[in-house]
């Protein structure tokens, strides 16, 4: 029999007793408390069996590490396989019975394990120049065939030993990241586990908080360093010299400040802190645009050129709705010609930065779950090899980018993940790998977690040395859980400002629109009372694909040119316009002049007005200026539009900025309906620029 088969006859002998039961004849066990996945393989299985008092009808639910709790079974005694046992995560089985099923009878647990381990006595290192360090390394596993491989900073991997257990003096150390990788089989047929090894000077910064609320821009943020020379950089660009360990820095000025520690002339760690001018802290989209070529693909210089123009509306739709952030995902399988989608991006970048909105640049490396860069048959292609393509990847992005300064942040990797696919923790390490090797400035490196609660841990401990930015966790489905990741990713990247990246609810239906204006609401209630600086929707609009993506049908807040309910609870929350998305109608049995107006302070600057609204006739925006005693100063009319019953955003189809006086001190915007019986305003909103 193999050790496979002798590890499972053995787990199968093994009955996890009952944990606290309420009664003796209540009783759930699982056949062994700690299963080891075979290698290659995502999850394993393990039995559950139970057994009530009379037997009663129980419910079986299950508790996974990182997620809410699930109804699994209904039924009376019996036994079942449940046969998503993860690497690394404890799957809870509670027997629940009585009225409701609100009383737990009993509960067991089964800890999935990985079929090797590699560990050391310590990951980081701090190194003087030139020298190295001492690290002691040891791995595990029941496979004879095991070997351990080692890169360092991305160069090809070489074979360090082979075995299935041992350990190691490592004396050669160096400054970097050292990445050991355990594989099963001389052809590296599986990887088993991974551990990252970072060096560095030793030098620390850190300001005294990540982000900082100041509308005045008359307070101050503390930086502390130790070793080497600090370096503050001016929002122009240039860099003074400061002294002493410690420095209040004024946040006046710039939204980001940063402080490099420098030596040798070269920068070894930095320190960076987000400054807020309004406590509801900024708002925003994820962004592909409402067109057939989803994805990267409006970025081809084929494409580019016919949806310029509506990319353009699409922001002047998120500014008047208070967006002053949007994040753009780019896939390496879709950057058919990185250079000229690259300096398309750069366009758009321009175009964001014009009204007022970042830009948060995500890499999606989706072929990190889809490894076809791990062919065994050709051993350059190693994943050490692969993180530094990647990061010449990103560069092509970064490089064309950075001159518009428009990019709030790089994220490097979008939903890191510790264990994905067939590559357990490698995420984490392709992280660590690409942080230096990517033209991302210091201060705008980022990273998103996709279970926080599971892979926080992991990469923290990957990124020792490697100050994050921003760290983004996403939001779907359960605000419990959206509260307990942003608040677990704060104690694991103390100087990170942590966001919430993604939020949404699909919503193919009218029932399903206004459960997500309930999600939407309930959300940015959540991130208000953890005072998250920065929360973005998925998406602008619905997948317009034929047929539609079913991973995104409908999780957009306007459908074509109709506003879902949940886009008026984002712009209220934001826009100039207090009541946006409030649905209004007004009717005459015959045609006639049908209006209806807002009145909103404004500041100096140029005010970009919209309206999304479905009636018949034509409309037009009257944007009417008021001096601080309420006289009129000027009145502009729009070009008139023709209405439909589907839904009309007006932007899509006529400008209406308009170049504010400098007496003007509130705007009247009126929706002017012509030769019409009907009109319903979805939303009426407004930004200054």
């Amino acid at each position: 029999m193999s050790t496979w088969g002798k590890a499972i006859v053995l787990a199968f002998a093994l009955l996890a007793t009952l944990v606290a039961p309420a009664h003796a004849s209540n009783q759930i066990s699982v056949s062994a408390a700690e299963v080891t996945l075979p290698p290659g393989q995502n999850t394993a299985s393990v039995g559950v069996s139970w057994h009530t008092d009379g037997n009663q009808t129980v419910q079986i639910w299950i508790r996974e590490t990182g997620k809410a709790a699930k109804l699994w079974r209904h039924e009376v005694n019996g036994s079942a396989t449940w046969p998503y046992l993860h690497a690394g995560t404890t799957t809870t089985f509670e027997l629940r019975g009585g009225p409701n099923f609100a009383t737990v009878l009993g509960t067991t647990s089964s800890t999935g394990r990985l079929p090797g381990r590699l560990s050391a006595d310590r990951t980081h290192l701090a190194l003087a120049p030139g020298t190295t360090g001492t690290i002691d390394l040891s791995w595990a596993t029941e496979l004879s065939d095991a070997q351990v491989w080692v890169s360092h900073n991305g160069n090809p991997q070489k074979l360090y030993a082979q075995g299935p257990s041992g350990t190691g003096r490592i004396t050669w150390i160096s400054r970097g990241t050292t990445v050991f990788t355990l594989w099963s089989g001389t052809g590296q047929e599986h990887l088993l586990d991974t551990l990252v090894v970072t060096a560095d000077s030793g030098a620390t910064a850190s300001f005294d908080r990540p982000v900082v609320v100041d509308p005045d821009g008359n307070g101050i943020a503390t930086v502390r360093w130790t070793g080497g020379e600090a370096r503050l950089v001016n929002d122009d660009g240039t860099e003074t010299v400061l002294s002493g360990g410690s420095a209040a820095i004024s946040t006046r000025g710039a939204d980001r400040k940063v402080v490099r520690v420098y030596e040798g002339g070269q920068v070894v760690t930095h320190a960076s802190v987000t400054i807020l001018r309004d406590g509801r802290g900024w708002a925003g989209f994820n962004y592909l645009p409402e067109h057939e070529k989803r994805y990267q693909e409006y970025f081809d210089d084929a494409v580019w050129p016919q949806v310029r123009a509506q990319v353009a509306h699409d922001f002047d739709v998120m500014a008047a709705t208070g967006g002053t952030v949007a994040r753009i995902v780019l896939w390496p399988e879709k950057s058919t010609n990185a250079a000229a989608q690259a300096r398309n991006l750069a366009d758009l970048a321009g175009i964001a930065k014009q009204r007022g909105i970042r830009l948060v640049v995500a890499f999606a490396n989706s072929w990190l779950t889809n490894p076809n860069w791990d062919d065994t048959a050709d051993s350059r292609k190693k994943w050490a090899e692969f993180a530094i393509t990647s990061a010449n990847w990103m560069n092509t992005y970064i490089t064309a980018l950075e001159p518009g300064g428009a990019v709030l942040y790089y994220d490097l990797q979008n939903e890191t993940s510790g264990v994905r696919g067939n590559q357990s923790n490698l995420q984490s390490a392709y992280v660590a790998m690409v942080y230096d090797r990517t033209a991302a400035p210091r201060g705008k490196r980022g990273v998103s977690v996709m279970h926080a609660s599971t892979d926080g841990a992991d990469l923290a401990a990957a990124l020792v040395g490697k100050p994050m930015d921003f760290v983004d966790v996403h939001g779907y489905g359960n605000l419990d859980l959206l509260d307990g990741a942003v608040r677990g990713l704060r104690e694991k990247f103390p100087a990170s400002a942590v966001i919430v990246g993604e939020i949404g609810k699909s919503a193919p239906g009218e029932q399903q629109e206004r459960e997500q204006a309930d999600y939407t609401g309930q959300t940015l209630q959540t991130t208000d009372g953890l005072q998250v600086p920065i929360t973005m929707a998925w998406e602008l609009y619905d997948d317009p694909r034929t047929p539609p993506h079913p991973n995104s049908i409908a999780f957009g807040y306007l459908a074509r040119d109709r506003a879902k309910p949940g886009f008026g609870v984002l712009c209220s929350r934001w826009s100039l316009v207090p009541d946006c998305g409030a649905p209004r109608e007004a009717t005459s049995a015959q045609p006639t002049t049908l209006e209806l107006s807002a009145t909103v302070p404004v500041r100096p600057g140029t005010l970009a007005p919209n309206a999304i609204l479905r009636g018949n006739g034509t409309a037009r925006l009257v944007i009417t200026e008021l001096d601080p005693a309420g006289r009129e100063v000027a009145s502009t009319l729009t070009e008139p539009v023709a209405i439909g019953t589907a839904g009309l955003n007006y932007l899509r189809h006529q400008q209406s900025d308009v170049r504010l006086r400098d007496e003007t001190r509130s705007v009247r915007i009126a929706v002017r309906a012509e030769g019409s019986t009907r009109l319903q305003v979805d939303a009426l909103t407004a930004s200054v620029r």
